[in-house]
């Protein structure tokens, strides 16, 4: 491993963070961390591989031995803040004041100060920030919350309201004005702002949609206060679970103080920055939000879901020790918590995801058992017992959650059919899987996954196969780039003798999903039926090739022993 490497890349993340100096920056800061004593290289070293493997707990602890040993080194000290800041340290504090005008340590520092009550102190360090970029975007935020909190409302909404026509932030600054004027009890300025706010909301986000309801039910508007979390919940269908709890919660006011307020404003940043580039900087202050109010449940949903991936590329792998990282920020929400149903149906996904297919099972049960008719942990638990290859388990989860839907069942309620259709049919049972498939597709008659599942299986048992070509250039027509859907109609082409038509499908379902086992076995088999065999083989062999399952495996090898009979 190249050490260089990782101090270049450290220092290009902090450059990202804007964590040039608010003042001059140190002189001593080009010291190479090798100057300390050996043990302090050591752990060095083991740091950056911590590093390295996205652990920052384990990266924080031996940068803190590391400047134990070497105390006046500022890569060090550099290094350990951010790990610190990223685990969630309170080892952080003391770094921080190890490095003056530091944009990240400024406001660490003055959250600290705002949490024991020192607003003007908190209000000195916020004043240190640079006006470029994000931090210039941030601090009239932390600002205005520290004049909230030595009582001068008026100097507060004077810094952020007129800001807002002219900033990318301007609709966070207008909330968070009308939630300073809101927590200091005014009601008139609080009204007008949170009108601007609702006005100017974009698509419903769960923290918009709690401040606004709660603002509506304490002004006696119920009405209004159930349709803001009910429009949010149409926009977010996996926050259904919550809308009870939601709702009962719904007249609580969402910040009891400046310090609450200061917390709410770096969640709201946090939530804006949703690129892959942004992960560790939205990391910071998610854990700056949950550092000041632990309780800020919406901030560990969403600090959940950046570590365990929901950030970065889909090509890229997720650790295992990100999942468990996930798992540990999702365990604080109590059952009590309004979000505590999303925070379990969280938690199972990543367990799910480690293999751990009984303990998530178990803890959707306890959910269940909680909250008895609820829909949506019964298909959880049954999608990932199938997933697991569990199909009869899996049906017995379905068949309840089917048994709780309303009549007539929504429409919505398709993807239930579809999923128990999916383990009757994986469990060797397609005359039990046809009748929810067709219940799936009568409920959507444009879903192009139930028209793909339900015309393929008819051709893979020779069925109903014009109905099938039928319904699978409908899907086509719909998603024209899905590489399985067009697999599955050149499939039927190629059931139906119209070779032509399948080579020509196939091998666009080819380009489209090229790493498909099953897709590439189709291609050869159409090179096989126009009598190119070579072709074909080498096609097959590039399905067996790709990892195929035992049962495709053992056909995939029948088929090769066509083209090199033995000797």
């Amino acid at each position: 491993m190249n050490v260089m490497n990782i101090v270049l890349q450290r220092n290009a993340f902090a450059f990202c963070l804007m964590l040039s100096a608010c003042a001059a920056a140190n002189p001593s800061g080009a010291a190479d961390a090798n100057t300390g004593k050996g043990s302090a290289f050591g752990a060095f070293l083991a740091a950056g591989y911590a590093d390295s493997l996205q652990d920052p707990a384990t990266a924080a602890m031996f940068y803190q031995q590391a400047i134990h040993d070497d105390p006046g080194n500022p890569i060090l000290i550099d290094n350990g803040f951010i790990s610190a800041l990223l685990a969630g340290s309170s080892n952080s504090v003391a770094l921080a004041r190890k490095m003056p005008g530091n944009a990240l340590a400024c406001m660490l520092i003055g959250n600290q100060e705002a949490m024991n009550g020192n607003y003007s102190a908190a209000q000195a360090q916020y004043a240190q920030l640079p006006q470029d970029s994000l931090s210039g975007l941030l601090k009239p935020l932390l600002l205005a919350w520290t004049e909230a909190g030595q009582n001068n409302t008026g100097a507060a909404l004077t810094g952020i309201v007129p800001l807002a026509a002219n900033s990318p932030f301007g609709a966070i600054y207008i909330l968070n004005a009308a939630m300073i004027a809101d927590n200091a009890g005014d009601v008139k300025d609080a009204t007008q702002l949170y009108q601007v706010a609702d006005n100017g909301a974009q698509p419903p986000n769960l923290r918009l949609a709690q401040i606004m309801a709660s603002w509506k039910a304490r002004q006696g508007d119920a009405a209004g206060a159930r349709a803001e979390l009910e429009q949010m919940v149409s926009a977010h269908p996996s926050l259904g679970i919550a809308l009870p709890a939601l709702i009962a919660n719904i007249a609580k006011p969402v910040i009891t103080s400046p310090t609450d307020g200061i917390a709410e404003a770096y969640l709201a940043i946090a939530g804006s920055l949703d690129q892959p580039p942004q992960a560790l900087l939205r990391t910071t202050f998610l854990r700056f939000a949950l550092n000041m109010r632990p309780d800020l449940s919406a901030a560990r949903l969403l600090l959940a879901d950046v570590q365990s991936g929901g950030d970065q590329p889909p090509n890229l792998p997720v650790r295992p020790l990100q999942l468990k990282q996930a798992i540990a920020t999702l365990q604080p929400i109590g059952k009590n918590d309004p979000l505590y149903g999303p925070a379990v149906m969280q938690e199972a996904t990543l367990l799910a995801t480690l293999g751990q297919t009984d303990q998530a099972v178990a803890l959707l049960d306890s959910l269940i058992a909680q909250l008895p008719g609820a829909i949506d942990p019964l298909q959880q638990a049954g999608d990932i017992l199938r997933d697991n290859g569990q199909f009869s388990a899996s049906i017995a989860y379905y068949d309840r959650a089917i048994a709780a839907l309303p009549q007539p069942p929504p429409a919505a309620a398709w993807a239930l059919y579809y999923d128990r259709g999916i383990s009757k049919d994986q469990g060797g049972d397609w005359k039990a899987a046809e009748p929810d498939m067709q219940t799936a597709l009568t409920l959507s008659p444009n879903q192009p996954y139930v028209l793909n599942y339900l015309a393929y299986t008819w051709a893979l048992h020779g069925q109903n196969l014009p109905e099938a070509q039928s319904m699978l250039q409908q899907a086509v027509g719909i998603d024209p780039s899905d590489g399985p859907i067009i697999d599955s109609l050149g499939y039927v082409n190629l059931k139906r003798g119209n070779t032509a038509a399948a080579l020509k499908l196939l091998t666009q379902a080819v380009q489209l999903d090229p790493d498909d086992p099953e897709v590439n076995a189709h291609l050869g088999d159409a090179f096989w039926a126009a009598g190119q065999h070579l072709q074909a083989g080498y096609q097959w062999q590039r399905a067996l090739g790709l990892k195929p399952d035992p049962k495709l495996q053992a056909e995939i090898e029948n088929k090769l022993k066509q083209v090199q009979p033995p000797a």
